[in-house]
């Protein structure tokens, strides 16, 4: 056979190999109600090509590391306003409360934020 396709014998027992396996479905559905994956989940999604989703996934990171970067900048109470009104899972702090924490008005608390937000901003990659 492999002198007929003028290929080498190596090539010709893996074409039997490769012709022989089973099928297999991209996208398999389990009637046993067990979660499967399938080699569907493990295809890149066709609106992304390699570069954009590498280059997504490094800005994610350059912004998570400069998040952390511009908290550490901060001073204590500012630190802790910011993460209260914006980092926490759930519900967030309000002006009132954080005012009342800290024995002033939300005024106050308001302008603490908005200069710490503003001090983040610059040192966070754009």
């Amino acid at each position: 056979m492999a002198r007929e396709l003028n290929v080498s014998r190596k090539d010709v027992l893996e074409m039997e190999t490769r012709l022989s396996g089973h099928d297999v479905s991209i996208d398999p559905t389990m009637d046993d109600g067990e979660e499967s994956y399938s080699p569907l989940a493990y295809l890149a999604s066709p609106d992304e090509n390699p570069a954009q989703l590498l280059e997504r996934e490094q800005t994610e990171r350059l912004r998570h590391t400069g998040l952390v970067s511009a908290l550490e900048n901060l001073d204590e109470r500012s630190r802790h306003i910011i993460k209260a009104r914006w980092l926490t899972e759930g519900e967030t702090a309000t002006l009132h409360e954080l005012a009342a924490e800290y024995g002033v008005s939300a005024e106050r608390i308001r302008q603490i934020e908005a200069r710490a937000l503003q001090k983040m901003r610059a040192l966070i990659p754009a």
